[in-house]
């Protein structure tokens, strides 16, 4: 391609650009929501999966979850007991390497004359072993505790600014369901220390929950597996030893958080592919526009077209003018729209507390897209231009 001409085509769809920048602004509309819907959108979505993501990988990679049904064990007369998990625990040694079992629910929670429902969990010592604990002062639950059957707890910052006036409150007793317990640990805050969040939590013993709760029936339970590389076969071997012990293979679940990770990255993923989608027709919209707008700009300009034609323009050259100004229309475009995208979609995710993730090939497939879709809904008008007659074209005014 003469380079010569491709500059002369430039500098007059620029020209013809500036001479009509309503219209030009207008026509460029579409594909700047078009481009900054995607950004947005895509954006928001990656951000959400980090967070959901980051959340999880909080938890432990080798932590895998083995939860109980609470409706009759899939038709099962048995039950999978305590003993049978530390059976479990001791016979593969070589896969896991920590076990706890777990009890939740909510209980009332008083202070004084100041009460809250908080959410309540109940471990065993070595659910330290298996995943960050958080706490911030003071202890968590110890294996004297478990044997004891201490009335001890720890608590979440909410409950720590709440009753305590964000002072330390070790030492200080809380009463749950009217019951009297000291408080040996507090939280590490994980949300907003509203009364909805996280953070207005409570933990303590699980053999004191099950004398407390009046309720030996275990449901849950997580174990460490020994490396990133044992978990798979962790979670088979599980599976396979519960349902032998309960004889069936319904009426529970065995999940790692990698399988998690991967289940929810997936999901994500495929929504914010969506997303991206939806906000995509409205580039489609945008090149309508372009077309539009191109097609009456080669209706305008039909007697230029026919005096370029007159003193020697050939039929690719009016075809490369009309292209080279819908490309620029398109990529003006779309850069503005990757700019409004990412200033909005940063507002955005800062209003609702989670990190906007731009990535760049995003940006790159959003733009390239835009372009392609400008030269694409250009190309008609183009050659309607490009095929004119000179004598028809002078004759038309």
């Amino acid at each position: 391609m003469n380079l010569s001409k491709l500059s002369q085509s430039f500098k007059m769809s620029i020209k013809s650009i500036m001479g009509n920048k309503g219209r030009s602004a207008l026509t460029m509309l579409g594909i700047i929501i078009g481009v900054a819907s995607v950004i947005i959108l895509t954006g928001i979505g990656n951000g959400a999966t980090s967070s959901i993501t980051d959340s999880l990988s909080s938890l432990g990679t080798r932590m895998i979850t083995v939860s109980m049904s609470r409706g009759g064990w899939g038709g099962s007369t048995r039950r999978i007991s305590l003993s049978d998990m530390q059976e479990f625990l001791d016979e593969n040694g070589d896969l896991v390497e920590a076990m706890s079992p777990s009890i939740s629910g909510t209980v009332l929670l008083k202070h004084g004359s100041e009460n809250t429902t908080a959410m309540f969990s109940a471990y065993d010592a070595s659910y330290a072993d298996i995943k960050d604990t958080n706490v911030e002062t003071g202890r968590f639950i110890s294996e004297y505790d478990v044997k004891n059957r201490s009335y001890v707890c720890i608590v979440g910052s909410y409950i720590v600014k709440e009753y305590f006036g964000g002072a330390n409150p070790i030492g200080e007793t809380v009463k749950l369901n009217g019951t009297p317990f000291k408080i040996v640990g507090t939280y590490k805050e994980l949300g907003d220390s509203s009364e909805s969040s996280s953070d207005n939590s409570v933990t303590i013993p699980y053999t004191t929950a099950m004398r407390f709760l009046k309720n030996k029936n275990i449901t849950s339970f997580y174990f460490n597996a020994t490396s990133e590389e044992a978990v798979d076969a962790a979670v088979r071997e599980l599976k396979a030893y519960i349902t032998k012990k309960l004889g069936t293979d319904s009426g529970f679940s065995v999940a790692s958080v990698a399988e998690m990770l991967d289940t929810i990255s997936e999901i994500m993923g495929t929504l914010t592919a969506m997303l991206a989608g939806i906000a995509a027709i409205s580039l489609i919209v945008g090149g309508i526009g372009i077309m539009n707008i191109m097609t009456v700009s080669v209706s305008e300009r039909i007697r230029e077209i026919g005096i370029r034609k007159a003193i020697g323009a050939r039929t690719t050259d009016i075809l490369l003018q009309f292209l080279v100004e819908s490309a620029i229309l398109s990529s003006m475009g779309g850069a503005i729209g990757i700019l409004v995208g990412m200033a909005l979609g940063s507002l955005v995710c800062k209003l609702i507390s989670i990190q906007f993730v731009a990535k760049a090939s995003m940006i790159l497939i959003a733009f390239g897209f835009s372009l392609f879709i400008g030269i694409f809904f250009g190309i008609a008008p183009a050659k309607k231009a490009a095929k004119l007659h000179p004598i028809d074209a002078l004759r038309s005014e």
